[in-house]
């Protein structure tokens, strides 16, 4: 394998830079995934493999004594009463995006999923979330929603990778509305349900 391929897969699946980085999550304990060299973005493989552009990635969740750790924010059935989200462009809305949960993990590998739903129907914009910390990078969703053709009023999204965390820490989940987001109307998040399974192993391979 390249250094390019092995330093993409290795920041892929273990997600150590302040990156941004792409993840699936397969069955039967054993979970396959591509990276991208150049990017180091995972998707799932759902049987046909990794292209010749893509680094295998696999790792296993058997034997693990962790049981997943779940963590909720939920606006209610209200849809007026969701979580109202800040409108504005990377990276000058960085200090200022919206807050959405918390959660503290122990040390260790885990394999950390995120979905979201949010709804703007006055406005638009790329709803863009991002789930971890500057030590062990950060997780991206983002999906268009908005009032305005080409976007839908409610959209439900999720974003999944690998986090090494060295020692026991926090990760946040954060929210903006992106442009195109003129005018940006009312964007807000009505879930956030994020779920860290602790995992024994990951293993990177390269596609013949």
């Amino acid at each position: 394998m390249s250094k390019r391929l092995l330093a993409a897969a290795a920041i892929a699946a273990l997600a150590t830079s302040a990156g941004i980085a792409y993840a699936g999550s397969g069955g039967d304990g054993t979970i396959k995934a591509c990276a991208k060299s150049e990017s180091g973005q995972l998707r799932l493989d759902t049987g046909s493999g990794c292209l010749p552009s893509e680094t295998a990635v696999q790792w296993s969740t058997a034997g693990s004594t962790s049981a997943a750790e779940r963590f909720f924010y939920r606006g209610g059935a209200d849809v007026p009463n969701w979580l109202p989200i800040v409108s504005g462009t990377w990276p000058d809305i960085r200090p200022r995006m919206t807050h959405v949960l918390s959660m503290h993990l122990d040390p260790g590998k885990y394999v950390v999923t995120a979905e979201m739903i949010a709804e703007n129907d006055e406005g638009q914009g790329i709803v863009v979330c991002l789930l971890g910390n500057p030590s062990v990078g950060y997780a991206l969703a983002q999906s268009a929603v908005g009032s305005r053709p080409g976007f839908a009023l409610q959209q439900t999204f999720e974003a999944q990778t690998i986090f090494v965390m060295d020692s026991a820490g926090d990760l946040e989940l954060s929210c903006f509305n992106a442009p195109p987001n003129e005018p940006a109307g009312n964007p807000r998040i009505g879930l956030g349900d994020v779920i860290a399974t602790k995992i024994d192993s990951a293993t990177v391979s390269q596609e013949n």
